[in-house]
């Protein structure tokens, strides 16, 4: 390797061809090569160890990229060689943007196949997440181009990322080497858990080294020997002499010597991003831990579009704040930093935010206070202050043109038979739906505003001293059901039903449930012509039912079967109309004392917008429960769709099972359904992938972090933190639905285990989506780990009168099924009574859950419970 103090090259132009070897890129070709391909070309030249390679600039003709496998280039190449195709974007990877991870990367193409994937790396300037990724930044999105590069791939031993800074802390005077077994694309993509390794810049010493948790069957020992992480400093530091400035380096070793792939300069964004705040906790209850890497990478995408489109020029730039939502360890989280930022140009504490997502947990005094922005900063974002009032102004017309919407789109969908379309004409409808998701998801982000109607109200409490949860709760209870709290109360409907015909209520003592054979035992039943309109109503809602990866009610009914059998067990304790009138009289005891606290004036001044924004409030959780119904109805079509399409996989050959189909992405399979990549290597993409999920799987993510925390987090991932559940006889959590009970609990980690519920059992949950809301009709009370006030747990827990605590730490750990509890609603306390002493016993009930036995009878019915509801008192 050549000595690297080296002096600052001259680029000559040598050819005015628009498909360019390495070698004879000139100065004035940037401007059509790209920043990623000219970078590599300078540090070729400069005689750095780069890959060879290929550049085809952006002004290439199609013609030309049609006849590229013809280019002379890759007879230089040797026999058999594969080659990585990377999109080198006009004004990507400088200073202040770096588009990683927006633009296409292909690896292991072959000569032949080269010409597709140069046509799809040109394509992804135009996805939506790059057009995006522009408008956000304030860059043309009527001018883009596209440069590509083509290198021989290298069969790396060892490969990672390193920076010449370190990206967390700033310091200037170290490098830090992330390597990792292997391709570095996982690594890159945060798919991995790297070894680092910090070097110090003046006397090369070895500052600190972690080796990363490795799979079963990589390799155990560190990645790097003292002597490679040395040579590889080295040469780093050439680097950043070459530049002048900080790089992010990506780089490979193939056994013998290193390489350079690809080197940018640290940005801004990097250095801002480590003080970052994330959470997942609103998106751990509607998604997965694990969600499938299909519907994750959309979702990221299309709720960071649709939060910049509903936002605009709220959210800060990505340089200063980062992305508005990103995915870490497979895990997708939504920036709190930039959520901050909003509140503070909006005058509002930031506390209401952390309440409303479900960090009530981790408040902060400094969260309490509203901060004044300065005036400049008011003027400059009155316009998309106001866009946002005029919306909420008018969110009864939103929402009935969502509505409308919803109802055209079904309509096109069912003239659509998926069996008889072809694989082209499936995936033109689904890009078109996902090229306009983003717009279909303002209705949600509006509604998921309700702040903007409780602020009047929490200001109105303030001032006369009367607690807001006392106040509210109670009205959000009453008026009218949701159609998640609707669901409910027709599943006890059809329960009652079942109870009172023979053949139904056989079928359901049969243990365990067989649902291969319902319709041929309940044929001509009233209760399955009953159970039929149910699922036309609410079958295309499920487990985790953002994840279209996952089955449908329709598909799989057992959950709604093993709640009816649990409500045959004995007679019915649960009337509608009972407890409406119960908490039509709890409403209006809270308005009462609310208004004994108010003065003559304040009576006639204040409490008509207390009502009139209380009457709101109520409207958004009824309305954004429909919505988000009404969206999961169209994601229940597209997943028949993608279930053609997966058969289709399947039978060809391209992959082996169905579920692989939902590892893929979406560039991914339109490429394959359009005759741009070789269908066959599809198989090894969904292998690879299933095996980062089964790693990602080991990985325990928190709810909150900073992104400086990150690294510390992974080495420590999957410990469990200590919980020791026999010292804790008190646990806390936030107040989200009032009320008291006393009662056994029932631990649920999983939809899977729906069929342990008992009833008058208090149900404790990592968080509930709407595909939970059958357990509620067995429950005395419930307890998350995750949720805030706009969460699904407390929206039907509120609807049903039950008691109900959110952010209770490691709940499902520190309680076991079968300890018995007081739950007090109002005080936000758990109190342990007695436990459960057969540990070992708990955790075999949990692990086969089918043999629980039917005849364990609860506690307390709901009937019982509700004597011991006193909301907003002492119980």
């Amino acid at each position: 390797m050549r000595d690297h103090t080296i002096v600052r090259l001259q680029i000559v132009k040598t050819s005015d061809s628009t498909i360019l070897p390495m070698d004879q890129l000139a100065a004035d070709d940037q401007s059509r090569s790209g920043a990623k391909a000219y970078n590599c070309a300078r540090l070729a030249q400069g005689g750095f160890p780069v890959p060879d390679g290929l550049i085809v600039l952006s002004t290439a003709s199609n013609g030309e990229v049609a006849s590229l496998a013809a280019h002379p280039w890759f007879d230089t190449q040797p026999a058999g060689a594969t080659f990585a195709v990377r999109s080198s974007g006009i004004g990507e990877d400088g200073v202040g943007e770096s588009f990683a991870g927006i633009h296409q990367t292909l690896l292991g193409v072959d000569r032949m196949a080269v010409t597709a994937a140069v046509v799809e790396c040109r394509a992804s300037a135009f996805a939506p997440q790059a057009i995006e990724y522009r408008r956000a930044r304030g860059m043309p999105v009527d001018a883009i181009a596209m440069g590509v590069l083509i290198q021989r791939l290298i069969d790396p031993v060892v490969a990672g990322v390193a920076f010449t800074i370190n990206p967390i802390t700033g310091a200037h005077d170290e490098v830090v080497i992330n390597a990792s077994w292997g391709l570095g694309e996982a690594l890159v993509s945060g798919h991995v858990d790297p070894d680092e390794f910090i070097v110090g810049k003046r006397d090369g010493a070895l500052r600190y080294s972690w080796i990363g948790e490795k799979g079963e069957t990589a390799a155990s020992a560190a990645s790097l020997t003292p002597q490679q992480i040395a040579k590889l400093s080295t040469l780093l530091l050439a680097i950043e002499e070459h530049y002048g400035s900080p790089q992010d380096v990506e780089w490979c070793h193939d056994g013998e010597r290193f390489w350079i792939v690809q080197s940018r300069p640290v940005t801004t964004m990097r250095r801002a991003m480590a003080e970052v705040e994330w959470s997942r906790a609103n998106l751990a209850e509607v998604m997965p831990d694990l969600t499938c890497p299909q519907a994750l990478a959309a979702f990221e995408d299309m709720l960071g579009a649709a939060q910049r489109r509903y936002l605009g020029n709220l959210l800060a730039p990505e340089s200063e704040l980062g992305r508005v939502v990103q995915t870490f360890h497979g895990r997708l989280y939504f920036n709190l930093t930039q959520m901050r930022r909003i509140c503070s140009l909006g005058g509002v504490a930031p506390a209401a935010m952390l309440k409303s997502m479900g960090h009530a947990d981790a408040l902060e005094p400094s969260d309490e206070a509203v901060v004044r922005p300065p005036l400049r900063d008011l003027v400059q974002h009155l316009p998309d202050f106001l866009k946002l009032a005029w919306r909420h102004l008018h969110a009864a017309d939103i929402v009935r043109q969502h509505q409308q919407r919803i109802r055209r789109q079904l309509a096109s969908f069912a003239a659509i038979d998926p069996r008889s379309a072809s694989d082209a004409g499936l995936w033109t409808v689904i890009a078109q739906w996902y090229g306009e998701a983003a717009d279909a998801m303002q209705p949600v982000l509006l509604l998921s505003g309700v702040l903007f109607h409780e602020a009047p109200v929490r200001n109105a409490c303030a001032k006369v001293g009367f607690p807001f949860e006392q106040l509210v709760y109670p009205q959000l209870a009453t008026g009218q059901r949701s159609v998640s709290a609707r669901q409910a109360f027709e599943l006890v409907a059809l329960a009652d039903l079942a109870r009172h015909e023979p053949r139904a209520r056989d079928f359901f003592m049969n243990d365990p449930l067989d649902v291969s054979r319902m319709r041929a035992d309940l044929r001509g039943t009233a209760f399955l012509a009953a159970f039929d309109r149910f699922l036309a109503a609410y079958g295309h809602r499920g487990r985790y039912e953002y994840d279209w990866s996952l089955p449908r009610y329709a598909e799989d009914p057992l959950p709604l079967l093993q709640t009816v059998r649990a409500h045959l067990a004995e007679p019915a304790t649960i009337d509608e109309a009972v407890t409406a009138v119960r908490q039509v009289r709890e409403a209006e005891r809270a308005w009462r004392q609310f208004e004994a606290r108010l003065t003559p004036w304040q009576k006639w001044t204040l409490l008509p917008g207390v009502r009139r924004s209380i009457a709101k409030i109520k409207q958004y959780y009824v309305w954004r429960e429909q919505v988000r119904s009404d969206l999961v109805r169209v994601l229940a079509v597209l997943r028949s769709w993608h279930l053609v399409l997966a058969d289709r996989f399947v039978a060809r050959g391209w992959l082996d099972r169905r579920d692989d189909y939902f590892l893929l992405l979406f560039p991914e399979i339109a490429a394959a359904v359009r005759g741009e990549r070789e269908p066959n290597t599809l198989r090894a993409i969904a292998a690879e992938r299933a095996r980062e999920r089964e790693r990602l799987r080991r990985i325990s993510m928190p709810l909150l972090m900073r992104a400086s925390e990150l690294p510390a987090l992974m080495r420590h991932a999957g410990v469990s933190g200590g919980v020791d559940a026999e010292d804790e006889t008190t646990l806390r959590g936030q107040a989200v639905s009032g009320g008291c009970v006393e009662a056994e609990v029932v631990v649920i980690r999983d939809p899977g285990d729906f069929g342990r519920m008992k009833r008058g059992a208090i149900l404790v949950a990592p968080a509930t989506d709407p595909s939970w809301t059958p357990l509620f009709t067995l429950a005395s009370g419930v307890i998350v780990e995750v949720g805030g006030v706009l969460s699904h747990a407390s929206t039907i827990a509120r609807e049903y009168g039950l008691p109900a605590l959110a952010n209770v730490k490691h709940a499902t750990r520190r309680l076991k099924t079968g300890d018995r509890v007081r739950l007090d609603a109002n005080g936000g306390v758990i109190e342990r009574l007695s436990q459960r002493h057969d540990r070992r016993s708990d955790r075999l009930s949990q692990s086969n859950a089918s043999q629980q036995s039917d005849t364990d009878k609860p506690t307390m019915t709901p009937i019982e419970v509700s004597a011991c509801i006193v909301v907003g008192g002492a119980p």
